[in-house]
C-alpha cells in the first residue's frame, strides 16, 4: 500500500532497525567456577597484599586498606553488570566470598581483611546514579559465623580492634546482616559455590578414548567422527544403539574365541545350554585371588582382641543378609523371584543357613564357596569349590 504525498509515494514496508540488543550476562555466570574462582583469588590476592604491608609502622589501618582497594581496582566492581536481575546474584555471590573468609579456620587478620571489603563493597554500592542501579540492602550470613565475627574485635591486636569495632558497628546499625541457620545445615541458596563447573571441550577423536566394550576392528570400520554439540536427535540415539550393540557382538564373538581357547569348550549346543563360554568354566585365577585375601581378612578379624573381629564379622553379615531380605520382599511385591534359579544352592535359605553357621562357630558368608549353608542332603558329590561355583551359576 502506498500514500501519495505531493508528487512522492511513501512505502509502509518495514525498515530494518539500526539499534540492536544488549548483551546481558545471564546470572549462572556468577554462581559458576569461571567467577567464583577468579574471585576468591582475587580476595586472596587482596588479603596478601594488606597482610605485607600493614606492619607495626602503619598508624591507620583502614587507610592502607583503602588505597590497596583503589591501587587493585576493586572501586569498579559495582560497574560490571547493570541488568537488575542478573546483577542481584553477583552482589550476593561477592557478599557470600567475603562472608565465606570470616570462618573460624582462618586467621583473625585474613578474617578482619574480609570484613574491610564486605564494609566497603555493601556501602560503596551505587545509589544515586542517573540510571538507577540495583543495590542489595541485606547480606545473607550463617549464624555461626554470625557470632564469629561479632567476637571478631577480640580476636585482634588491640591496634586494629577499634577499626573492626567501627566497621562492624556500622553494619550492625545498617541492619545489613540476614541471619540464616547454621552453615552445618546448608541454608545458602546455591548450597555450594562454585554451582556450575566449567570444563574444557575436547575433541573425542583427538583423545582418542575407546569404549568400555573394546575398540572395533579394523577392517571396514567407519571413521570415528566428532560428537556434535547441543541435544542429539533421534537418529543419533538410535545410531548410537545400533553402534552399541554390534560393539557388544564383537565383545562376545571375542571372549568367546578366548573360552573355547582356555576351556577346551566347543560352540553350538555347548553355549545354548550353559551360556557364554566365560560362564561355562570356573574363574580359577580370581577365585584363588579372592581366597587368598579372604583367608587373610579372616585372619585379622579373628586374632582381633575382646571379640571385636567377630562382633565385626556378625554386623557385617547380619546386614547382608537384611538387606538381601529387602529386595526379596520388593521382588515380591513385583511377581518375581531372587536367586531361585539355582533352588536351595542360590535362595535366600542358604544365605540364611550361612549366618546362622556363624553363631555356631562358622564363618558365615565369607565361606559360601567352600559350601556354607547347604546341608548334608544338598551339598555336591566332592564338595569342592569348582562344583559350588558351577552349580550356583546354573
Amino acid at each position: 500500500m502506498c500514500f501519495k504525498v505531493g508528487t512522492d509515494f511513501m512505502s509502509l514496508a518495514p525498515t530494518p532497525s539500526a539499534s540492536r540488543g544488549d548483551l546481558i550476562l545471564q546470572p549462572p555466570f556468577f554462581t559458576s567456577s569461571l567467577f567464583v574462582n577468579p574471585f576468591r583469588d582475587d580476595i586472596e590476592c587482596l588479603t596478601d597484599l594488606f597482610i605485607e604491608e600493614c606492619t607495626d609502622d602503619v598508624e591507620q589501618p583502614f587507610a592502607l586498606f583503602k588505597r590497596i582497594w583503589q591501587e587493585q581496582g576493586w572501586t569498579f566492581m559495582h560497574l560490571k553488570v547493570f541488568d537488575a536481575r542478573t546483577r542481584h546474584t553477583y552482589l550476593t555471590v561477592a557478599c557470600r566470598l567475603f562472608v565465606e573468609r570470616m570462618a573460624g579456620n582462618v586467621e583473625p587478620l585474613r578474617r578482619l581483611v574480609a570484613l574491610f571489603a564486605l564494609y566497603t563493597f555493601y556501602f560503596t554500592q551505587p545509589s544515586d546514579t542517573r540510571i538507577s542501579l540495583y543495590s542489595i540492602k541485606h547480606i545473607a550470613i550463617a549464624v555461626d559465623q554470625y557470632n564469629l565475627l561479632l567476637a571478631l574485635p577480640k580476636a585482634v591486636s588491640s591496634k586494629l580492634a577499634p577499626y573492626a569495632s567501627h566497621v562492624l558497628s556500622a553494619l550492625l546499625e545498617a541492619k545489613a546482616f540476614y541471619i540464616l541457620p547454621g552453615s552445618g545445615f546448608g541454608p545458602y541458596n546455591p548450597r555450594v559455590l562454585p554451582r556450575e563447573v566449567y570444563v574444557e571441550e575436547e575433541d573425542e577423536a583427538a583423545r582418542g578414548t575407546e569404549s568400555e566394550l573394546g575398540p572395533a576392528p579394523s577392517e571396514g570400520a567407519a571413521p570415528k567422527v566428532p560428537r556434535k554439540k547441543g541435544r542429539p536427535s533421534k537418529r543419533d540415539i538410535a545410531k548410537r544403539s545400533k553402534d552399541a550393540v554390534a560393539g557388544l557382538d564383537r565383545w562376545l564373538e571375542r571372549t568367546e574365541s578366548i573360552g573355547r581357547a582356555v576351556g577346551g569348550g566347543e560352540p553350538g549346543p555347548s553355549r545354548a545350554r550353559g551360556g557364554h563360554a566365560l560362564l561355562s568354566h570356573a574363574p580359577a585365577a580370581s577365585r584363588t585371588h579372592y581366597r587368598m585375601q579372604k583367608a587373610r581378612l579372616l585372619d585379622t578379624l579373628l586374632r582381633a582382641e575382646d571379640g571385636e573381629g567377630v562382633q565385626a564379622l556378625e554386623r557385617a553379615n547380619m546386614a547382608v543378609l537384611g538387606r538381601l531380605k529387602r529386595i526379596d520382599a520388593m521382588a515380591a511385591e513385583k511377581g518375581m523371584e531372587v536367586g531361585g534359579e539355582g533352588g536351595e544352592l542360590t535362595g535366600l535359605g542358604r544365605v540364611e543357613r550361612a549366618v546362622g553357621e556363624l553363631r555356631e562357630g562358622g564363618q558365615g558368608l565369607l565361606r559360601l564357596t567352600e559350601g556354607a549353608g547347604i546341608g548334608p542332603s544338598e551339598a555336591p558329590g566332592q564338595g569342592s569349590d569348582a562344583d559350588v561355583v558351577s552349580r550356583s551359576a546354573k
